[in-house]
Formats: structure tokens, C-alpha cells, sequence
């Protein structure tokens, strides 16, 4: 996949690497204090390091939009390593409204590559089926039957499931699910409408369309039970379950950005691949303080609920927005055959 050319590009960045690496220790570390060692102290010294690492980051992003980190790497760390303390108490309101962005940012991101993930893997299939000529009438046409009963299946048996469960929090959630995929039917009525007009004025087929259907409800239902896991799951092995997806989320979003530095380079003259990069770090750097702050039990139940509830509406709404709008244009300007 593309994103794994991107992930060799960064590889030869030593500042966003070494970065990189430990965030992804401190992350690791906050699952293992949930899941070993329950211990409140030792939850709250990563949450400070964590939240020192990201205000670092903040600094070190700002320095990169004046700085060539490549050229200037040492300098910039060690400038943002000094000044990190002083601008997080001097600017403390104004990064954590910076940071409250960040936090929303981070959904509408997040959305924005789940959805070009399930897009990607669905077109990359089909792609291959279209280019064996001798059987590509015969297996595309099978393709989308057979993933389209595959999700209609998919779809009944999970709600089913989340309704005849003794759980009244996943009862709960199936009725969240109805809405969600209600949502999904009709962009995908109006999708198939505009493939239908594809095929009868092009005679071209998007036959990868039913692939994308499953991948985006599959993704739905991993959001719902992933944010409401504490209320479902009294197993807390679950959380590394969810860490390794969100963890390959993570590589996949920073692997896109590097496998495009030039097109960045060229279409956003101001921000860099690395400023970018820099900023996904700090956007899940807050997403790790918030989760810390909600197993320290710093918030309510009632806002832990409310905070759970936006985020499920904002991913929904970006799916939702992005299905539709890439989904058409991908509809007519994706070529069978050629990866976009």
C-alpha cells in the first residue's frame, strides 16, 4: 500500500522519528497502566508527560513554518525544548482553545482516512478483478453481489445482536446503529442512482461500491463500541484491541502525508510535510490527555457521556459528508484499472 512508501519516507526524518517513537511509548504505556497496573499516579505522570511532549510539539510545529527541520533540526529542538515551559505558561488559554481545535481536528482527519482507507481497499480490489480481462465481466458483477448480500447480513445480524443483548447500554446502541445506517442507505441510494447513470450512458461499472458499503458500516460500528467500550466491555483487554487499530489509524494517516510530499510541497506552499506531520502528533498527543483525564475520573459521567456523544456525531457527520461528496467524484473519475 502507498501508505508504507510514505512510512520509509519518514523513516529518514531523525527529529519526527524520534518523536514519533515516543509518543508511541507513552501511548503504549498509558494502555499498559489501564490494563496492569491501575495505579492513579502512574497514569497521571504520563498524563504530564505526555501533555510536556505535546506542548513541545506545539512549539517545535510552530518553529518548523519558519525553520527547514531537515537543516535546522537541532537548533529547533533545542530552542523548542527551552521555550516549551515558558509558552505553556504564558499561553496557557490560548493553547487550550489550540488545543480544543486540535481535538475536533483530529475527528474530521480521522473520518477523512478511515473513509480513504475503506475507498482505497475497495477500489484497489476491484481494480484487480478488472484487470484479469478474461473473467473481469463475470467476477466484478460477482463482486458486487456477493458484498452487497454480505452487508445487508452484516447489518441485520449486528443490530439484532445489539437488541437481544441483556445489556441495556447495547440496547441502546442498536438503536444509535438503526440511525446510522439509515443515514448510510440513503447516500448509498443516491450513490447507486449515479452509478446506475454511469453505467447506462459510459458502460462502466463501480462495482466496488457494495466493498465500500461494508468497510464504512464496519468502521461505524467500530467507532460506536470503540468510544462506548467502557460502558459495554468490563474485559479491559479490549482497550488493546482498540489500541492496535487506532495505532495502525495513526501509521496510516502519517504514512499518507509522507507519501505525498511534493504534491504538499507544491499545493501548500506554507505547510510542510513535516509541519503536518507534526501537527497529527500533537492531535493525538491531546486525544491520549483527554482519555487520561477520563480514566482519572476528572470528568463526570454525564460529560464523559456528552464528550462520547459529539464525537460519534462528528465522525458520523464527516463519514456521511465524505461518502457522499468523494463518493460521487470518485464514481466519475475513477478508471477502472489505475489506482487513483
Amino acid at each position: 500500500m502507498r501508505f508504507i512508501t510514505g512510512l520509509k519516507n519518514l523513516s529518514k526524518k531523525t527529529i519526527l522519528i524520534i518523536i514519533v517513537f515516543i509518543f508511541i511509548i507513552s501511548w503504549f504505556l498509558f494502555i499498559f497502566s489501564r490494563l496492569v497496573i491501575s495505579n492513579p499516579t502512574f497514569s497521571g505522570i504520563i498524563a504530564f508527560f505526555i501533555a510536556f511532549l505535546a506542548g513541545f510539539t506545539f512549539v517545535l510545529l510552530i518553529l518548523s513554518l519558519f525553520f527547514n527541520l531537515d537543516k535546522r533540526g537541532t537548533f529547533c529542538v533545542i530552542t523548542a525544548i527551552v521555550l516549551t515551559i515558558p509558552v505553556i505558561l504564558i499561553f496557557t488559554r490560548f493553547i487550550w482553545r489550540f488545543f480544543i481545535f486540535c481535538f475536533f481536528a483530529n475527528l474530521v482527519i480521522t473520518a477523512f482516512f478511515a473513509f480513504k482507507f475503506c475507498i482505497d481497499t475497495s477500489t484497489t480490489v476491484d481494480d484487480y478483478l478488472y484487470r484479469k480481462k478474461s473473467s473481469r465481466k463475470f467476477t466484478r458483477v460477482l463482486e458486487f453481489i456477493v458484498f452487497l448480500i454480505l452487508n445487508v447480513v452484516f447489518v441485520f445480524v449486528t443490530i439484532r445482536f445489539f437488541r437481544n443483548s441483556s445489556n441495556p447500554v447495547i440496547q441502546g446502541l442498536a438503536n444509535f446503529l438503526i440511525s446510522i445506517d439509515i443515514i448510510l442507505i440513503v447516500i448509498d441510494v443516491i450513490l447507486f442512482v449515479f452509478i446506475i447513470f454511469r453505467l447506462i450512458f459510459t458502460k462502466k461499472f463501480s462495482a466496488y461500491i457494495s466493498f465500500f458499503y461494508l468497510l464504512i458500516f464496519i468502521y461505524m460500528l467500530y467507532v460506536v463500541i470503540s468510544l462506548s467500550a467502557d460502558f459495554i466491555f468490563y474485559d479491559p483487554f479490549y482497550n488493546l484491541l482498540s489500541f492496535f487499530i487506532d495505532f495502525f489509524i495513526f501509521l496510516y494517516l502519517i504514512g499518507s502525508i509522507f507519501e505525498r510530499v511534493e504534491y504538499i510541497k507544491d499545493q501548500i506552499k506554507i505547510l510542510g510535510a513535516d509541519t503536518i506531520a507534526l501537527f497529527v502528533i500533537l492531535m493525538k498527543s491531546i486525544v491520549q490527555i483527554i482519555n487520561i483525564l477520563v480514566d482519572l475520573n476528572i470528568f463526570t459521567l454525564a460529560q464523559i457521556g456528552g464528550l462520547l456523544l459529539i464525537q460519534a456525531l462528528v465522525l458520523l457527520i464527516c463519514i456521511a459528508l465524505f461518502s457522499l461528496l468523494i463518493g460521487l467524484y470518485t464514481i466519475f473519475a475513477h478508471k477502472e484499472g489505475k489506482n487513483l
